[in-house]
């Protein structure tokens, strides 16, 4: 479980979930060749920025939590919902600090989930032709992460669009970027 009490709260954050879901395990088998060297395959992405006094999560989603008020698509909540939204699968995800440009993120609040990405994506991962797909309407949760790094654009040398879970997984691996966070003590 992470410790957000040891994040740096000047620093912005990309979270990496390592889910475990019959999708995640499908997710995982498609995007491995974009992170073919590392040995977890994150399944979803999302950032984690200190404003206003407490950690804020911004995501896109194709599922919304109607009872915390959350929608599907680009979104933002406190970290406090993200506790209790994530209650059971909080383990499967760490953090990693990655330049983000908060601008980018605030104004992509609210346009849809990209579902035309997604098979986009998993299309372009059977054919071997990852970055030959056009942009799809809406958001998915690398897509809109990837639009706020100018770092992992240019490493990966790909539009947002064509960005995966693992092409960030690849990125910290072949930095050497270590997750921050830790155990928590509970």
């Amino acid at each position: 479980m992470i410790n957000f009490q040891k994040l740096n709260k000047r620093k912005t954050y990309i979270g990496l979930q390592y889910g475990t879901s019959l999708i995640a395990k499908k997710i995982r088998k498609y995007s491995k060749s974009y992170a073919p060297n590392s040995k977890d395959i994150p399944t979803h992405v999302f950032a984690l920025v200190f404003r206003l006094g407490e950690w804020w999560v911004y995501e896109s989603h194709a599922k919304g939590v109607k009872k915390l008020g959350i929608p599907e698509g680009v979104r933002r909540y406190t970290i406090n919902k993200w506790f209790e939204i994530e209650k059971n699968t909080q383990n499967e995800f760490k953090l990693y600090p990655l330049k983000l440009n908060f601008k980018t993120l605030e104004k992509n609040i609210g346009f849809p989930y990209g579902t035309g990405d997604i098979r986009s994506l998993l299309l372009a991962a059977i054919f071997h032709r990852n970055g030959k797909q056009k942009d799809r309407p809406g958001l998915i949760c690398s897509e809109y992460i990837a639009l706020c790094s100018e770092d992992i654009r240019k490493f990966c040398n790909l539009p947002a669009w064509c960005i995966t879970p693992a092409h960030f997984q690849h990125y910290i691996d072949t930095k050497g970027i270590k997750a921050e966070g830790g155990e928590s003590e509970n």
